[in-house]
């Protein structure tokens, strides 16, 4: 069972091992499974990260081009949740019928999200004035129809803030979150989801990170990996769901809680959030 673990974490994280053996399931809040990287792969992936406890993967589109793939690996395995979205790096060159076309993936999914949509003043040369205008649609989208959102928000909480305060989602997650203790507060008025991925690992100094993460209700907070990107040894490596557990404990032990606390919290949180049959139990892990 230790070698196993060990494995997790020399593949996936880094740090001591904190916890021996624990009874765990698991989402991995935020993936992009669609990804080229993974060609080929699908059910290795899966496999591999059953086999650490990880059970359901919350898989993001973000242009109308990746939406059909994140289609095919919902309906080809079940433990795949879709959200389908415009990624604020992917508003350029959208075709005349996009929003039609992601109406029809929301229509055939009853309980996808939208996902992954956002504002982004960093990352991308993209015009922020067409990131509000393709943002702001899909957040109108998501309250005519019910759906909770994924956040990518980096260096534009502005205008973030400007579209919220016109028309909120009923839920929705801060993917990937990097605000402040501060900015966690800001959120109290909404039911509105945090959650953390490799940069726990990556950044594991951070007072800032720390504080945010510690500022999360329980009730609030999800895990991710954002594979295969966010692996904790940067970019060159590639990331998988089974890295969620790492980053579970890294962000248990920053908390001062109890892995156990935290798995089962997350878990009930996505259920919430994602509108998914919570399990019925913590599953015996391979380790």
């Amino acid at each position: 069972m230790r070698l196993r673990r060990l494995i997790c974490h020399l593949l996936f994280g880094a740090g001591k091992l904190a916890y021996p053996y624990v009874m765990i399931s698991l989402t991995d809040a935020h993936c992009h499974l669609q990804d080229p990287a993974f060609a080929g792969e699908m059910n290795t992936i899966i496999d591999r990260a059953k086999n650490f406890g990880i059970r359901r993967f919350v898989v993001n589109g973000t242009c109308p081009e990746d939406w059909s793939k994140v289609e095919d690996l919902a309906k080809n395995h079940s433990e795949v949740l879709p959200q389908f979205g415009v990624h604020p790096w992917k508003v350029a060159d959208l075709p005349v019928n996009w929003m039609e076309k992601l109406k029809g993936y929301l229509l055939r999914f009853p309980l996808a999200g939208l996902g992954e949509i956002g504002l982004d003043r960093k990352l991308t040369d993209a015009p922020i004035s067409q990131q509000i205008e393709i943002f702001r649609q899909q957040v109108e989208l998501a309250c005519e129809y019910h759906r909770p959102c994924t956040f990518h928000i980096v260096k534009a909480w502005e205008e973030f803030w400007s579209v919220l305060k016109e028309q909120a989602p009923e839920k929705f997650l801060l993917h990937s979150f990097r605000g402040s203790a501060e900015q966690v507060k800001a959120f109290e008025g909404y039911e509105a989801y945090f959650s953390f991925g490799g940069a726990v690992l990556r950044h594991p100094n951070s007072k800032k990170m720390a504080a945010a993460l510690q500022a999360v209700p329980e009730d609030r907070m999800l895990l991710e990996t954002d594979a295969p990107y966010q692996h904790p040894q940067g970019l060159r490596v590639r990331q998988e769901p089974a890295g969620l557990l790492v980053i579970a404990e890294k962000s248990a032990e920053i908390r001062g809680e109890r892995l156990e606390t935290v798995l089962k919290n997350c878990e009930a949180n996505a259920a919430q959030l994602f509108g998914a049959p919570p399990f019925t139990g913590l599953s015996e892990s391979k380790f």
